[in-house]
């Protein structure tokens, strides 16, 4: 069924494609599959007669260029599916002894691929394939019920003296496996999948859209969702359907999962989705907290931001609290731009100040009985003698959301910039810089919260047993054993 799981792959490999442009593939080419390989990157693998050649130019390795090269597939209805990006990587040269002849295999990545199923189709639903929607440990609030019936027909005799045996079996399943949410009037439906036997997906999942929204829509869903669950949404493609949920178009792209170490991270929501168990997920809070993150998006610049969030995330920990730092430092950045004039980035803004100011100092410089090169050096530090310390800001900014930082998170504060300094950790503080980089976390999640109000409560993940705690009450001081 094309909306049971991802369709392209298997659409296109089942359904009579040859190569008609191979672009920047060897050619020609006398047969091909299709698959995802462990990192969900999309791969052609091709068959070509041992002196196939390409028509694209050797480029020497290493070299930094945009990646527009693209080959075209047609079946023998005439359908077409264009595959982009393509880059060549792997090629073999095998010999079959029993028949003599030799054969090249071609492997090559693609960044995309995209075909009209039906190009006089008017598409009313969307669905995004992806990967790493897990099942367990939520509790979902919508159940994915599922109906199966085989028809069997027998016919036994000849002609006119004929019987027909019929049989009908029903399977009937199903689990709460699905949210429903309403993101700016859309009605769309989350939900997790199981996973097909021999599958490279662990936890497949998809997003289905009443309606066909534009790229940029979904996306915007899709990093809403990823923050409110903490669960980074590897997408996959997506496929458009009819009225009668017949396949329109589709689009596969090749994965991106940061080395896949997305899939390894805990999952630990920012803020309570449910009001009895940590991995509730009840519509109302989860509503409220993926519209705010969607009507904002371009305000906080949420699509960069969650990308230094979760890299941050999948961070080796002598490193991490540098990574949270940076995103938490592009949160009050990008905060204190809504509010230019409640945050001032330098301490005199008076220009003909400022020019005064500068003028006594460069003359005071020039009077110094130093080198003329350390002269200059004076006089290139200047500038930065005007802008608001980082610390100052982001002080400001805390008082303006109402939130308050504990000893233990002002402390992290200050220390997550010794590992970008080159200043290696010392043997015994091995707890503390994990907790570093807990108290960075947690504190990201709440300026995220407060400045969206996204939620009233979050976990606190820096203490044992994750409490909840209002967004404004700080992380308690703990000692670390």
């Amino acid at each position: 069924m094309s909306w049971e799981h991802e369709f392209a792959l298997p659409f296109i490999n089942e359904g009579h494609f040859y190569v008609k442009a191979p672009g920047p593939l060897r050619a020609p080419i006398k047969d091909f599959s299709l698959r995802r390989d462990e990192g969900l990157e999309l791969i052609i693998e091709t068959r070509c007669p041992p002196d196939a050649k390409s028509t694209e130019p050797e480029r020497p390795p290493g070299t930094v260029r945009l990646n527009v090269e693209s080959a075209e597939l047609e079946n023998i209805g005439g359908m077409k599916a264009k595959l982009q990006g393509v880059i060549p990587y792997r090629f073999r040269t095998t010999d079959n002894y029993r028949t003599g002849e030799s054969e090249l295999t071609e492997e090559a990545q693609i960044h995309e691929i995209s075909a009209v199923v039906q190009a006089d189709g008017e598409a009313r639903y969307t669905i995004d394939w992806l990967e790493n929607l897990p099942a367990r440990p939520f509790h979902w609030p919508g159940s994915i019920d599922t109906k199966t019936e085989i028809l069997t027909t027998r016919k036994i005799g000849t002609g006119d003296d004929v019987i027909t045996l019929f049989s009908k079996e029903i399977e009937q399943s199903g689990a709460n496996l699905a949210v429903k949410i309403v993101v700016d009037g859309v009605d769309i439906y989350l939900c997790a999948l199981e996973r097909k036997d021999g599958s490279e997906l662990k936890r497949p999942g998809c997003i289905v859209y009443v309606g066909t929204p534009d790229d940029l829509f979904r996306k915007k869903v899709r990093t809403a969702v990823s923050f409110a669950l903490n669960v980074y949404l590897v997408e996959l493609g997506s496929t458009l359907y009819d009225k009668d949920w017949n396949p329109t178009s589709l689009k596969a792209r090749s994965a991106y999962s940061i080395d896949g170490k997305v899939l390894d991270l805990p999952i630990l929501p920012p803020a309570p989705l449910g009001g009895r168990w940590q991995h509730q997920i009840d519509r109302v809070p989860f509503t409220r907290l993926v519209n705010t993150i969607f009507q904002n998006y371009e305000a906080l610049d949420f699509g960069n931001l969650s990308w230094a969030y979760w890299h941050a995330l999948c961070a080796t920990p002598h490193i991490a609290s540098v990574h949270f730092g940076a995103a938490i430092e592009m949160l009050q950045r990008q905060y204190a731009a809504t509010k230019p004039d409640q945050f001032p980035q330098r301490i005199i803004a008076d220009s003909p100040v400022w020019n005064s100011f500068c003028a006594q100092v460069d003359e005071a410089v020039s009077k110094l009985e130093i080198a003329e090169e350390r002269k200059s050096a004076l006089r290139k530090n200047i500038g930065g003698l005007n802008r608001v310390h980082q610390r100052d800001i982001l002080d400001a900014i805390l008082k303006d959301i109402g939130i308050e930082l504990g000893a233990d998170e002002s402390q992290a504060w200050r220390r997550r910039h010794e590992a970008a300094h080159g200043i290696a950790m010392e043997t015994g503080e091995e707890l503390d810089v994990i907790r570093d980089i807990k108290l960075l976390k947690v504190m990201f999640h709440r300026m995220v919260l407060r400045i969206l109000n996204g939620a009233d409560n979050y976990l606190d993940y820096a203490t044992p047993g994750f409490p909840i705690r209002k967004l404004a009450d700080p992380v308690p001081s703990q000692r670390v054993n």
